[in-house]
């Protein structure tokens, strides 16, 4: 069949499809005849980006709402540790919905990094640790991300590390 007759078909079905001349299944079946497939795949698609979207903004807004359960909010120490916890497996889920995706994949990876720190930190607090096991443990994680940024080439994990050892080095001599 010709292209551009082919076309015209297809625009034709999605103007059904839009203003409701005929049931959505009709419309899809009719659409992946003449597309070939290619229609559906472009639907499941879209809605696979909107989730994607969405799941990394819900993401994103875990590092605001962890400063403000932690620092604002007078809720029991157990609790803001238990909510962060709940925090750091959600994106942990996101590191494995994403794994897949070349751009989406980073957003779980940093946020999961500054939770995990932000948890040990607000752990040895709350226990009343010493300084030296803090900047023990702050040492630990820099260097697993500075690890896990130079396998992974992810290379703004290596800046991260080398930022927090630059500022704990300099905490050090403050003192």
């Amino acid at each position: 069949m010709n292209i551009h007759r082919k076309q015209t078909i297809v625009q034709e079905i999605e103007y059904w499809k839009k203003n409701r001349m005929l049931p959505d299944q009709y419309c899809n079946y009719l659409l992946a005849l003449y597309t070939e497939g290619e229609a559906v795949q472009g639907q499941r698609g879209q809605k696979k980006k909107m989730f994607h979207l969405f799941f990394s903004c819900l993401i994103l807004s875990l590092i605001p709402i962890t400063f403000l359960v932690i620092y604002f909010t007078e809720m029991p120490v157990h609790l803001q540790m238990v909510l962060v916890t709940f925090f750091i497996l959600l994106s942990f889920i996101g590191y494995f919905t994403f794994r897949k995706e070349q751009f989406f994949i980073h957003i779980p990876v940093v946020i999961s990094a500054f939770l995990i720190l932000i948890l040990s930190i607000k752990l040895l607090e709350a226990t009343n640790f010493k300084l030296p096991t803090t900047f023990t443990v702050i040492t630990f994680q820099a260097l697993t991300w500075f690890i896990l940024g130079y396998l992974k080439k992810w290379y703004y994990l290596n800046i991260a590390a080398i930022i927090i050892m630059v500022l704990l080095v300099i905490n050090i001599i403050a003192m």
